[in-house]
């Protein structure tokens, strides 16, 4: 018990005298596009950029609207997390800056965040993409159930278990760009998809 709480103390400590990671601009230029590549104009949209944890968050970010060409610009201020991810080989290890970008869009009647997970190395930007229902909470930490056996994918509440082919949206293009010195820049393409029964 008194090492527990010694040890506690200890990280408790050291998160307080760590230097905070100061905040950045970031600039992002979000294009929507439906499955003919044609663009999703005047669509609602909400958008979070940060942690997991904070783009997690059900009132997180700004709700905008893409224009005539399905674009939506807007700036923000976050704090990359610096880490050390692995690409082609499990034993190479390459610094990274990491940042999370949420957008909620509409899937099958529902509210669900995308989170577009990017890693921007000095090779390029390294980018995925996964879907979140909002939790009993509020905040959007359910993750869609996969059926590996059919390579599809269900909502995790529905007693139909409607099988979807794809999780809604696909990340067609991304890109980050930038230093801590001058902010960063986020590009990116997302498809906005129908569905088909399997």
């Amino acid at each position: 018990m008194r090492f527990s709480s010694l040890r506690a103390g200890l990280l408790a400590l050291i998160a307080l005298l760590a230097p905070a990671v100061a905040a950045e601009p970031v600039s992002l230029t979000l294009k929507l596009v439906d499955e003919a590549g044609k663009p999703l104009a005047r669509h609602a949209v909400r958008v979070a950029i940060g942690s997991d944890a904070e783009v997690s968050a059900p009132g997180a970010g700004k709700r905008l609207s893409s224009d005539a060409r399905g674009v939506v610009r807007a700036s923000f201020e976050a704090s990359p997390e610096r880490r050390s991810i692995s690409s082609t080989s499990a034993f190479t290890r390459h610094a990274a800056e990491h940042l999370v970008v949420g957008v909620e869009l509409e899937l099958l009647g529902r509210r669900a965040l995308y989170k577009v997970r990017l890693d921007q190395l000095r090779a390029g930007t390294v980018g995925q993409m996964v879907a979140y229902l909002a939790g009993t909470n509020g905040r959007f930490d359910v993750p869609l159930t996969f059926h590996a056996q059919t390579h599809s994918w269900s909502l995790p509440d529905d007693p139909a278990a409607m099988r979807l082919s794809g999780i809604g949206a696909e990340l067609r293009a991304h890109a980050m760009e930038g230093s801590p010195g001058t902010g960063r820049t986020i590009a990116l393409t997302i498809e906005k998809q129908s569905f088909k029964r399997r």
